[in-house]
């Protein structure tokens, strides 16, 4: 089994290594999906590399007009030989054309041929002579002993029914979702013979030099030690409140409106990490790499010399130029340059533009995360909440159970002044300090003070002065139905969605709705214990005398 390269960047790994001689491959799609580019981009570079190829044309238009098209292409090879049939011969009398194809094919010997469209060959035939047009071309093409593409106008759906299904060995399939913000192309294998291929939706581009393949990157699940190592914050009391720092390898996510120091608390943690001989990565998508030099000055940190020194590298890519699979390359090509050890990511709504979707964007970060685990990368996210003061949400998808850490900042009004409190909402695999402290944003950072301990209600953005049972000012705005679910929850610490539904009379959908905000809230975790589904309250002290 001879194996030959595509040449096209990225293609051949999908592939499982290449293609195979002889086979025959479809590449299907709409109108404007590439078809023809991916195609004829493979067919040039073959010939560049010395191979003989046939590009055969089913058109209207005349064979210098073909060639004048292709030549716009900056890939074209001179060398390619182009043969032209008339779509209307094509429709009406394949045979004839065939057998003239066939007697082309065998005076030039080619290594490879591309037909492009297949879909017009017996168009007006009856189903039943189109199919058996069909195994007469892939009986002549078996004959040929090369590397053969198809194209062809068709939807997935008419994939599936195709006979042109029945006479391939592979099939791409090329697909385009076009919305107010850019347009996504994806590449998905629906059939290889012969070659193990990866599955998924493959992000690709087509550029003046051609089409550019970003392939997914679903990270191995790979089976990790615990980390027992913590990591040091320059950040004052923070590793108290942490149990003596976060865990090595960690997935932190910092939560708090526009303007409570979301972006310097993940400097600091870039920039201690940069200090201690442990290279991080800034993905930005708001904050140019200029502008984080300059922010970073403001607190005595030299960003531009750390990036200068390998230290730091910054990834800045506008939310609107966010393609999945081509960013995450680009992470991966930042780790390796430099061995990252922290990763910055502000803030996660970046990746808004890319997914229409919050599960598919939620499928993202957890890859992401799983791959810097993979790599024993501590990570670090930042989630903007829209509400400076009042109800809040951690962030708008349900996050805390993918990440390890999960860090509150919020604004308090206190005397009628506004006051910044943090709060730690979870670690896993640690205890932590879970009162709520006062912070500052000073010229050297981030400074955290003292606990609010003559104040409730502060996480509602309006404290009072302590009194009694500091439970109301948590489930301030709650529904009563809301409200039996955090009672109850504090009560038994942590129980099942079918005892939850017994014990406060609430129906099991409505119930799972208002797990699912809680769990967005940071108030609650699920937990998986022997098979069955719990749901644990986090804020286990919220109901003190």
């Amino acid at each position: 089994m001879e194996i030959k390269s595509t040449y096209i960047e990225n293609l051949d790994e999908v592939l499982g290594g290449g293609m195979i001689r002889p086979s025959t491959t479809l590449i299907a799609g709409t109108a404007g999906t590439g078809r023809t580019t991916l195609g004829l981009q493979s067919l040039c570079m073959a010939a560049r590399n010395n191979e003989k190829v046939l590009y055969v044309a089913i058109t209207p238009k005349s064979k210098q007009n073909v060639k004048e098209m292709l030549s716009r292409f900056k890939f074209f090879e001179d060398t390619v030989n182009v043969h032209v049939f008339d779509t209307s011969m094509a429709e009406r009398d394949p045979l004839t054309m065939l057998v003239e194809l066939g007697n082309v094919v065998t005076s030039m010997g080619p290594d490879r041929v591309m037909i492009d469209p297949i879909t017009p060959l017996g168009y007006s035939f009856p189903d039943s002579e189109r199919r058996r047009f069909m195994y007469s071309l892939s009986s002549a093409i078996g004959e040929w002993n090369c590397i053969v593409y198809l194209t062809g106008t068709l939807l997935l759906d008419e994939i599936h029914t195709s006979v042109i299904n029945d006479i391939v060995d592979n099939i791409l399939y090329l697909s385009q979702t076009t919305t107010r913000f850019r347009t996504m192309r994806n590449l998905e294998i629906l059939k290889m013979s012969g070659l193990g291929f990866t599955e998924g939706e493959h992000t690709f581009e087509i550029k003046d030099s051609g089409v550019k393949l970003y392939p997914i990157c679903i990270p191995e699940k790979i089976s990790l030690k615990p980390e027992r190592e913590r990591l040091k914050s320059s950040i004052e009391k923070l590793d108290t409140i942490l149990a003596g720092g976060i865990l090595k390898g960690s997935s932190i996510l910092v939560a708090g409106s526009a303007g409570t120091g979301k972006t310097i608390f993940g400097l600091h943690f870039i920039m201690d990490g940069a200090i201690n001989g442990e290279p991080g990565l800034i993905i930005s998508f708001e904050e140019t790499p200029e502008e984080l030099y300059q922010y970073s000055k403001s607190f005595g940190w030299d960003l531009e010399k750390m990036e200068k020194e390998d230290q730091v590298r910054i990834l800045f890519t506008p939310p609107s130029d966010v393609y999945p699979n081509k960013h995450t390359l680009h992470i991966n090509k930042l780790i390796e340059e430099i061995g990252v050890q922290r990763v910055f990511v502000d803030d996660i709504s970046g990746f808004d533009y890319a997914f229409e979707r919050n599960i598919d964007k939620k499928e993202h970060i957890y890859n992401l995360i799983r791959n810097f685990k993979n790599k024993k990368i501590t990570s670090c996210f930042t989630s903007e909440i829209e509400n400076i003061t009042g109800n809040l949400q951690v962030s708008h998808i349900a996050l805390s159970m993918v990440m390890d850490v999960v860090i509150l900042l919020r604004y308090v009004e206190i005397e009628s002044e506004m006051k910044k409190a943090l709060l730690v909402l979870k670690i896993r695999g640690s205890g932590h300090d879970k009162s709520l402290r006062e912070y500052s944003i000073t010229d050297s950072g981030m400074k955290i003070g003292k606990q609010f301990r003559e104040y409730t209600g502060i996480l509602t953005g309006s404290a009072t002065p302590a009194h009694g049972r500091a439970y109301e000012p948590y489930t301030s705005g709650f529904t009563s139905e809301k409200d039996r679910v955090m009672r109850e929850l504090i009560k038994e610490k942590e129980t099942t969605a079918e005892r939850l539904s017994e014990t406060t009379g609430i129906d099991h959908d409505e119930l799972e709705v208002i797990l699912s905000q809680l769990e967005g809230l940071g108030y609650v975790v699920p937990v998986s214990k022997k098979g069955e589904q719990y749901y644990k309250i986090v804020l286990t002290d919220i109901e003190k005398e």
